[in-house]
């Protein structure tokens, strides 16, 4: 059974168990400045294409571990086994037996358990030590990844700090493929932010979301992580910016620190960085760092632009960080939102009513006393009773389909 056989595997959850393994084999070519690798399974392929500074490129491919990371959730959804027909260290072989059992017992409606094996499991001596100790930074230009550039780069994560080897910008994720324009502009801005504290970019175009991914919201993370592992044997690890603080977890959800753990080998640790401070904390974390606030880059609903919208949800909500600590608004974001814009907010999941409740706490615990502040408190609960409906019309909806296969048998 391949993917292809099922184009929008959201909406079929319920795929019967297949009786032969996935195999999967990854390759490499290189070529001054640029290095691609695919990995291959059934008539498919999943397609990493690196570009920049020789450098800051990841060394020859030793062990094959981003091919098991890459398609670990297909194979969770079809009910296969996984086979790497290549070498996987074993440390990360042991890990994925967590993260299996973690996303099976989170969203049983999507995922099986499954077997996970290698033609051959390296120790993790076998891979050669970076000969200093380095990360790789996910940097999009967005709060998350910008405020964990600027605080490795400044030393403020103490002793977890690393000197960054390279920040990576991905196509293929929030910027289609398909959208050269956009990620023109975002390569641009991305580069001038990453020069400012002497970082080098490299650029990364992938088609894992449109061939390998089955749910978004729940496997972000997964092929985040699967981007940074490129550097296994060239870094020590891998730094993606924290959704939530860990005061505010929401679970299942794609980026955690539970599951980034477990994506983790013990030469090449996936880290979910600064997952101690808030939002709105990571906001004024970066007042101190012009550049990264003129070029800061968080919108994905609105025009595929590789500007900011400066209207959808997510930027709204991002001037509301920096109103709440009492903040000018970078000119990323101009336009100060009027009390009907924040009124009419619409948060469509919980994950984002928590981040709207968070800047309600902060800004209270700063005195802020504004009229926008009290007409954010009524967006909460005029989404928070919306979204109650939404939920058992979703509810409904999965029960009827249900129904409707019982009754087609």
């Amino acid at each position: 059974m391949n993917l292809s056989d099922h184009p929008n595997l959201q909406e079929h959850p319920f795929i019967q168990h297949a009786t032969r393994p996935l195999i999967v084999r990854l390759t490499e070519k290189r070529s001054e400045g640029r290095v691609v690798r695919s990995a291959s399974f059934g008539n498919q392929q999943v397609w990493w294409e690196l570009a920049g500074p020789e450098h800051s490129l990841p060394a020859p491919l030793v062990a094959h571990d981003m091919a098991a990371t890459a398609l670990v959730f297909v194979a969770m959804h079809r009910g296969q086994d996984l086979y790497i027909d290549g070498p996987v260290t074993y440390s990360l072989l042991k890990n994925m037996e967590d993260l299996i059992a973690c996303w099976v017992a989170w969203r049983p409606d999507l995922y099986r358990a499954i077997r996970v094996g290698a033609a051959q499991e390296l120790p993790d001596s076998a891979i050669p030590a970076p000969y200093a100790t380095r990360a790789v930074a996910a940097f999009s230009g967005g709060l998350d990844a910008s405020f964990t550039a600027w605080r490795h780069v400044t030393g403020r994560a103490g002793r977890r700090s690393y000197p960054l080897h390279a920040g990576v910008l991905i196509q293929g994720f929030d910027i289609a493929l398909d959208a050269k324009a956009a990620f023109d502009t975002t390569i641009a801005s991305a580069a001038d932010t990453l020069h400012s504290i002497s970082v080098p970019m490299v650029t990364l175009k992938t088609n894992w979301r449109t061939v390998a991914c089955v749910n978004w919201e729940m496997e972000f993370g997964n092929g985040v992580a699967t981007c940074l592992r490129n550097w296994q044997g060239s870094a020590n690890a891998g730094l993606v910016g924290s959704d939530e603080d860990y005061a505010r977890l929401v679970l299942p959800w794609g980026g955690n620190p539970i599951t980034y753990a477990m994506l983790s080998s013990r030469d090449f640790q996936i880290v979910y960085d600064g997952g101690e401070f808030a939002r709105t904390e990571k906001a004024e974390g970066i007042l101190d760092w012009p550049v990264g606030l003129r070029n800061l880059r968080v919108c994905w609903e609105g025009p595929t632009t590789g500007r900011n919208c400066g209207r959808c949800e997510k930027c709204m909500r991002t001037k509301l960080n920096f109103m709440a600590v009492g903040a000018d608004l970078p000119e990323s974001l101009a336009g100060r939102p009027t009390d009907a814009q924040i009124l009419r907010l619409r948060a469509g999941n919980h994950a984002q009513l928590v981040l709207l409740e968070e800047i309600v706490l902060i800004a209270e615990q700063r005195q802020i006393n504004e009229s926008w502040l009290r007409m954010l408190k009524w967006a909460i609960k005029k989404n928070r009773f919306l979204n109650t409906f939404s939920i058992f019309g979703r509810i409904r909806r999965v029960l009827g389909s249900f129904k409707r296969r019982l009754v087609a048998r």
